[in-house]
């Protein structure tokens, strides 16, 4: 039997967990009136933590309900060009005045002798906001368009200057459109500062993290279930504490668990068991092994002070290993919060905010290297996607 489960980066799995309120809001979005605030939707979260995922999900929700889907990429030279290309796209399938017919030669008066051809209306472009006006207009308001941009950290200020203009330009001529844009936490609240990105600060925030254990545990009981093996209720919850809510790594360890019972019909809880190790490594090499290198050496010496506990920090503790006073350790502090890889943990502490952060830094500090030699709400069953648009 072919394992179920999706650990890929942006892999939609069978059964999301934990994120029924973020898709249910985003559903009755669409039926909202045009301008409404939460047609524009920003989703932030950590790596790893579902934000394709939910992204490609809400994709799948608007084509449900008959809306088209632009997916605009931040490597486009031009964010509005790109849109523009794509509506192009839809209007020569929609439109009904999108072939026309041009006379060539020859004479009305005489019978067989008109000369014509075929010619498509966009051949010669509109512009962009031109473009998006015509097609916004054929939809009607029975159906939409939704704008998605994945990894919005990543975009030129200047490209999305540019879109947000012809965007909220539809908005105000009460157009139905919707734009959801997924991303890094610390590099969105970057991008926020711009005085070019207001149209994103403006936009409903949805906030994505860890979930909770009965989620993660249900949401792989519910994909073993999809198949004709079984697994014992400890065993799914052993998975989903292994993978500690984090969405990747509920597909990675629930993919592991699955392997490690081999061609047995039943899950249990000693496959989970044998996941950890390996959940470890997979954190390591693909997740923290990137993020630490490219860490600054005084924040990495932070997060190595931080070793000495065996749960959460004392911040005045670590400004003592570091040397330094509370104010300067203080920088640091925020700026890994920033970075989500620590989190606040009551007053005056800190804790690492990732599964098996402390692991990877340990295996780092003492020099094991991996494979490749690095140092190293509910659940709710996915959409069968709507016919392509």
């Amino acid at each position: 039997m072919r394992n179920p489960f999706r650990a890929s980066f942006g892999a939609v799995p069978l059964f999301l967990a934990g994120r029924d309120h973020a898709l249910d809001g985003f559903e009755q979005a669409l039926d909202y009136a045009p301008g409404a605030e939460a047609r524009a939707s920003l989703v932030i979260g950590a790596r790893g933590t579902g934000k394709t995922v939910l992204l490609t999900e809400m994709e799948s929700i608007a084509r449900d309900h008959d809306w088209h889907v632009i997916s605009l990429h931040t490597s486009a030279a031009s964010l509005l060009e790109e849109a523009r290309v794509r509506a192009v796209e839809i209007l020569r399938e929609l439109d009904p005045d999108a072939r026309g017919y041009r006379l060539t030669g020859g004479s009305l008066a005489t019978v067989g002798s008109v000369r014509g051809e075929h010619v498509d209306r966009y051949t010669e472009p509109l512009s962009p906001a031109a473009t998006l006006e015509r097609l916004t207009d054929l939809l009607g308001t029975e159906t939409g368009l939704l704008f998605t941009l994945d990894e919005v950290q990543s975009v030129d200020p200047a490209s999305l200057a540019a879109f947000a203009q012809a965007y909220q330009d539809l908005v105000r001529s009460e157009r139905n459109v919707a734009f959801v844009g997924a991303g890094l936490g610390a590099g969105v609240h970057t991008l926020l500062d711009s005085p070019k990105t207001t149209f994103l600060r403006r936009a409903r925030r949805v906030e994505i993290g860890m979930v909770d254990i009965g989620s993660a545990a249900a949401s792989i009981q519910a994909t073993v279930a999809s198949t004709s093996k079984t697994i014992e209720p400890d065993a799914a919850v052993r998975a989903a504490e292994i993978s500690q809510g984090y969405p990747y790594l509920i597909q990675y360890v629930g993919a592991q668990t699955w392997a490690n019972a081999a061609e047995n019909p039943t899950i249990m809880r000693e496959d989970a068991d044998r996941a950890l190790a390996s959940a470890i490594e997979q954190m390591a090499t693909n997740i923290h092994g990137p993020a630490l290198r490219d860490l600054a050496p005084r924040k990495l010496e932070y997060l190595e002070a931080m070793l000495a506990d065996e749960g959460p920090s004392r911040v005045s503790d670590v400004a003592s290993r570091l040397g330094t006073y509370h104010g300067y350790q203080s920088v640091y502090r925020d700026r890994l919060i920033e970075d989500e890889l620590i989190r606040p943990a009551g007053r005056g502490y800190v804790e690492f905010a990732l599964p098996y952060l402390r692991e990877a830094l340990q295996r780092r500090r003492d020099g094991v290297r991996g494979p490749s030699g690095e140092l190293g709400g509910g659940v709710r069953a996915r959409r069968t996607p709507g016919p392509g648009r």
